[in-house]
């Protein structure tokens, strides 16, 4: 009998947890008050995952058959976890973060690595504050970020730049791989579409050892969103704005087992814009842009590798003047069409011993045709005009990175990074190549639990320039409490681009000319920041940041514009100097009210004709948001504001002609949106206000005083509304 009784109370809990308990997740913040949409993830004994999210009253309810782990997380709040053993109610407590020192960045890393254990100063745009900003492209997410700066162009698209360096001195990546497809020594930023992006991950200062060439101001990378758990998962968004611009786009994804699947498009469609209704052209062209991405993924080994093809196609109309003021019947129009195609692949792999290797593959086309039409308005007819033009280039990259854990205190990155580009057009000899092979290497070492110092170096062979070694150092303090800062140096090398040696686009509005005499530019840079936090409670925090920037260049290669406004010559510069630093102070309060503000000083200097002399001009910018969100209603509102200095810029009044410098006047930009969930972020509507101070444009100034009204700078389109609606397939 004593045996049998012994056996039953061993068994019992095992009969229990035969059976499905039902257990309840209450999920609630400091103020006691409910998290709608937390995600709660439960965790087995076999490793398999399950999601749920929080209703309206920040409850759920779930069933388990075993002692589970319990993973509940909230954007802008640390992750908790927990043991559910026995049925009942099981009350989470988040408390903000309020610094989001749990963001898993991936920027110069083999491996994945929290944002503060970087020896970089990363900056991170999150997800969920692209989607209150209303942001459409990557342009629009960067608009109010300190110490950048953003130019618009009706053709050219939107142009970065950076500590005061121009966009050819600022590499881009989408998942660490590099964006080809410069127009104009810049990628345009209005051509990369935010619908799949998961966050963005800014660092500025020299990268030029860990990614070479256009590495020098800054590096931005653009993160994708993957899912990594849900068995489908999916959005749906449309856009509309009031200047004529409508977009949609959908992506869904997936996973099962070991493998993962996801498939993405989108369109947007502008009519064009121009304020000025007398004429016919247009300051801003209309303009079709297509993308789509399909991906698949598969695990196994300890290897997670993933391949996919991404497609983007813009179709751009030139809009031009009517030939005869007195009979507006007839015009010449030009039509582009640019397809860019990106084949991709990574593998990446965890050791056991806590080794890390990551492999990216990368082949990129570019292809531009051109045409002139001959248009009969009242016929309705277009006539093309002389022979087509054709642009093709080809870009293959491949990065190769291993880390090793040598011990607690020291570990060695290294990695090959091969870039071959091939190009043909109308104004390129067939064939026409560059090719670079660069070896890196960089060593992580941990003098104490608060320094840290990272030496490290770059080899390069180039087709076509000779290139030096190129080097830097970073040293790191980190009291882990409240004190922080970075010290960057390095050495920068950037070849000139095919495009830039040899491409011309020529149409009605623009003449950008190549020079195949241009020589490689190197360069010095050093990068200084640092930070205090100052706790005020458990839930607010004022956290203080201050940095520096130095840049020398030698032989710049720069976009110089003609007095016309629309001419444009690549051409070295014999010296440039950028310096200046920036003040950012930041109030959190629980992560419901938000206060941004800072201030940067920019000074740009040119010693055009290497007399030793530079003349800097300093432009200020001002930066500031205001955001704050009610939980109950699951609503939050924000409001940005920039004012962008005066700036200097080189011009020339011929192609032939010697580079002056000029000015570009100052300007104030202000935006409102606000965001509203719905069925427990089953739904979002976002709406608001961009350029409420309706800002068009800006005058460019020379040395001999101000041009015509034909050299104004388009800043933007003036005000206008816009509104989005988001639906969720599956889990939100």
């Amino acid at each position: 009998m004593k045996i049998t009784t012994t056996i039953f109370l061993i068994l019992l809990p095992l009969f229990s947890w035969a059976q499905s308990q039902l257990i309840k997740i209450e999920v609630i913040d400091n103020e006691q008050k409910p998290m709608i949409g937390a995600h709660v993830c439960l965790l087995s004994s076999t490793g398999e995952r399950s999601y749920y999210t929080t209703n309206q009253d920040g409850k759920t309810e779930l069933k388990i058959s075993e002692q589970t782990k319990c993973i509940v997380s909230y954007t802008g709040f640390k992750t908790t976890e927990l043991e559910l053993s026995k049925p009942g109610t099981y009350a989470v407590k988040l408390k903000p973060d309020l610094l989001m020192l749990d963001q898993v960045v991936k920027t110069a890393s083999v491996e994945p690595q929290k944002v503060d254990e970087s020896i970089y100063k990363i900056e991170v745009i999150n997800g969920p504050t692209l989607e209150k900003m209303g942001v459409q492209t990557i342009q629009d997410a960067l608009r109010f970020q300190p110490n950048i700066n953003l130019q618009q162009d009706g053709v050219l698209g939107t142009r970065i730049i950076m500590q005061g360096l121009e966009g050819q001195h600022v590499k881009i990546l989408i998942d660490g791989m590099p964006v080809v497809g410069r127009q104009g020594g810049n990628i345009d930023l209005s051509q990369l579409d935010a619908a799949q992006i998961d966050h963005i991950e800014i660092i500025e200062g020299p990268m030029s050892v860990v990614y070479g060439s256009n590495a020098l101001a800054g590096t931005i990378n653009i993160i994708t969103k993957e899912n990594k758990y849900h068995t489908v998962q999916g959005v749906a968004k449309v856009y509309g704005e009031s200047v004529g611009l409508v977009s949609g786009d959908v992506n869904v994804s997936g996973v099962k087992k070991n493998h993962k699947w996801g498939i993405s498009g989108g369109t947007r469609l502008f009519n064009g814009f121009d304020p000025d209704k007398s004429t016919r052209s247009m300051s801003f062209n209309p303009k079709d842009q297509y993308n789509a991405d399909v991906y698949y993924g598969y695990k196994f080994s300890g290897w997670d590798t993933k391949v996919g093809v991404r497609f983007g196609r813009e179709d751009l109309t030139l809009v031009g003047d009517y030939t005869s003021p007195t009979n507006p019947v007839r015009a010449f129009d030009s039509n582009y069409i640019t397809d860019r195609i990106t084949y991709y692949g990574q593998f990446n792999k965890q050791f056991n011993n806590g080794d890390a290797f990551q492999g990216m593959v990368s082949y990129n086309t570019y292809d531009r045709h051109g045409q002139q039409y001959f248009v009969k308005i009242n016929e309705g007819t277009e006539t093309p005009q002389g022979d087509p033009s054709h642009d093709a280039f080809q870009t293959l990259n491949t990065r190769l990175s291993y880390a090793k854990q040598v011990n607690d205190w020291w570990k060695v990155n290294a990695g090959y990074e091969l870039t071959d580009e091939t190009g043909s057009g109308d104004k390129m000899d067939e064939g026409a190549r560059l090719t670079e092979n660069a070896i890196w290497t960089d060593m992580n070492m941990k003098i104490s639990e608060r320094w840290a110092f990272q030496p490290g170096a770059r080899f390069i062979h180039h087709s076509q320039f000779g290139a030096p070694l190129i080097y830097s150092a970073h040293v790191k303090y980190d009291d882990k409490s409240s004190w922080a800062g970075r010290l960057s140096f390095a050495k920068g090398f950037r070849a000139p681009s095919l495009k830039e040696m040899y491409m011309n686009f020529v149409d009605s509005n623009h003449e950008i000319y190549g020079n195949p005499d241009l020589q490689a530019e190197t360069s010095y840079s050093l990068t200084g920041n640092i930070s205090k936090n100052l706790e005020l409670s458990e839930s607010a925090l004022v956290r203080l940041e201050a940095s520096a920037f130095y840049n020398h260049l030698n032989d710049v290669i720069e976009l110089a514009q003609g007095e016309d406004g629309r001419s444009y010559i690549y051409t070295n510069v014999s010296q440039k100097k950028t310096q200046g630093g920036t003040f950012k102070a930041t109030y959190n309060n629980n992560n419901k009210l938000k206060i941004d503000a800072g201030v940067t000083l920019t000074g740009i200097g040119y010693d055009l004709y290497n007399e030793g002399n530079f003349d800097f001009r300093y432009s200020t910018d001002l930066v500031s948001s205001v955001s704050y969100f009610w939980p109950q209603f699951d609503l939050s509102a924000r409001l940005d504001y920039k004012y962008t200095g005066a700036r200097v810029q080189l011009t020339v009044s011929d192609v032939d002609a010697p580079v002056e410098e000029g000015t570009v006047d100052a300007y104030n930009m202000l935006n409102f949106s606000s965001t509203k969930n719905f069925k427990n972020k089953k739904y979002a509507v976002t709406a608001g206000v961009k350029n409420i101070l309706d800002v068009t444009d800006v005058t460019n100034t020379t040395n001999g005083g101000a041009h015509s009204g034909g050299t104004s700078m388009l800043i933007a389109w003036g005000r206008t509304y816009f509104v989005s609606f988001k639906v969720a397939i599956g889990k939100p």
